[in-house]
């Protein structure tokens, strides 16, 4: 069984020794000779750490409903068009498709949002498998108001890769 003052001898070592104190380290590492010697990295100090951003008040807005409707069909055509232009001349290649996928959401997701969807949450995924032949299931669960909320995917194929990207558009009250 575990002694209780443990957890307290280590709070109290860790106040009387030199060794937990950065200011202490830095003044040690400057007496010492280094040059034989790595030296280790401290993270930020408490006394440099960043300033917090002002935190922003809004008022409530009391809307329960979007202006406009998330349209599945503009999506779709969106992620059709990035797709198409930029997996039209690309081989499979594990390794490039890993930052690919990425790169992919990313540009999807930006189209999307210059639709200028207020309060909606866009979220994007993308897949890329090698085609061998193979079948491909892709499924998601979410809680969600089937009156506002909705999504878009859309496919593409070539002679040696598959893609399929999903947009999510889910309405934040």
């Amino acid at each position: 069984m575990a002694d209780k003052g443990v957890p307290s001898q280590l709070s109290q070592l860790a106040k009387d020794s030199s060794l937990f104190s950065t200011a202490s380290f830095h003044e040690h590492m400057k007496k010492k000779d280094t040059s034989s010697r790595s030296v280790l990295a401290l993270g930020q100090e408490p006394d440099n750490a960043p300033k917090r951003r002002p935190r922003h008040v809004y008022e409530n807005t009391y809307k329960t409903e979007p202006e406009r409707k998330f349209q599945a069909s503009k999506v779709k055509a969106i992620i059709e068009d990035v797709l198409e232009k930029n997996l039209k001349d690309e081989k499979y290649d594990p390794k490039s498709c890993r930052q690919l996928v990425k790169t992919l959401s990313e540009i999807v997701k930006g189209r999307v949002k210059d639709l200028d969807y207020k309060r909606y949450k866009i979220m994007t995924m993308v897949s890329i498998g090698q085609v061998n032949e193979q079948g491909f299931r892709m499924g998601s669960r979410c809680c969600w108001d089937a009156k506002w909320d909705t999504f878009a995917t859309a496919n593409f194929t070539n002679k040696t890769l598959f893609a399929i990207a999903t947009v999510w558009g889910v309405y934040y009250e």
